[in-house]
């Protein structure tokens, strides 16, 4: 078998033994978030309001919550702003008064936390959500280094590797955020099951099925920076293999 098609099988043997265990973990998180949401929260205030006095809880009363509209949710829901002190649900979630609402408001909790005492890689989470669509200029870089290698060089040539070379440093420095964002997350979600456990409004277990959620939730998060990282690898591997057969009939 011609190696380059072996090394094409591999990866793609990788990325579907990947792609497998992400739909796994994902599955198991739905399926722990669909049996949460029979379980009524039993608290005396509306979700948001909670969330207030968690971080009262905590010293963190200059950090407020605030609902975001339906639109704005798609982009800024459920997140927190360092810069902003401020922690936006999105309308759904502000609206559900469970357990899995809650689990996700008590990590925005921990990131907020975390922020207060000055842990690093709170704002990489921000700036992540905001270029992680980044290695999707790597493909329409490349195109646009070879039509001008075609047009000025008539052959593939310096233009194509710059390219090609600045959608790779893109996507490799959205890899470097992913990767603090990471850590950062893995940190709040810790804190943010703390909280939660140390609510005492859970039974046994509860406990148990919001400790699977949560690891569940950590999981994804590798597996699906895995995943385009595995991506990037095959589509790179394929461009250099097209180059050369390109460069091999000139």
């Amino acid at each position: 078998m011609d190696t380059t098609v072996l090394v094409i099988l591999i990866l793609l043997g990788i990325f579907f033994v990947l792609f497998c265990i992400f739909s796994f973990v994902k599955w198991h998180a739905n399926t722990i978030t669909r049996w949460f949401n029979y379980k009524k929260l039993e608290i005396d205030k509306p979700i948001l309001e909670y969330a207030e006095v968690l971080l009262a809880e905590r010293g963190l009363a200059e950090v407020q919550v605030k609902k975001v509209g339906f639109w704005a949710s798609l982009f800024i829901g459920n997140t927190y702003n360092a810069k902003k002190k401020l922690i936006r649900v999105s309308w759904y979630a502000a609206r559900r008064s469970s357990v899995v609402t809650l689990a996700q408001l008590c990590r925005l909790v921990g990131l907020a936390q975390m922020d207060a005492n000055g842990e690093k890689g709170i704002k990489s989470i921000e700036v992540y959500r905001w270029l992680n669509w980044l290695p999707i200029l790597l493909l329409p870089l490349v195109i646009i280094g070879l039509i001008v290698d075609l047009i000025v060089l008539e052959k593939i040539g310096v233009y194509t590797l710059v390219f090609s070379a600045i959608g790779i440093v893109l996507t490799l420095f959205t890899f470097i955020l992913a990767i603090i964002s990471i850590r950062a997350n893995r940190k709040a979600y810790n804190i943010g099951q703390e909280i939660i456990l140390g609510t005492g409004i859970l039974n046994e277990n509860e406990e148990k099925k919001i400790k699977k959620l949560f690891a569940a939730w950590k999981r994804l998060e590798i597996i699906n920076v895995l995943i385009n990282a595995f991506e990037l690898i095959y589509f790179v591997f394929k461009l250099i293999i097209a180059s050369l057969s390109i460069i091999g009939r000139k």
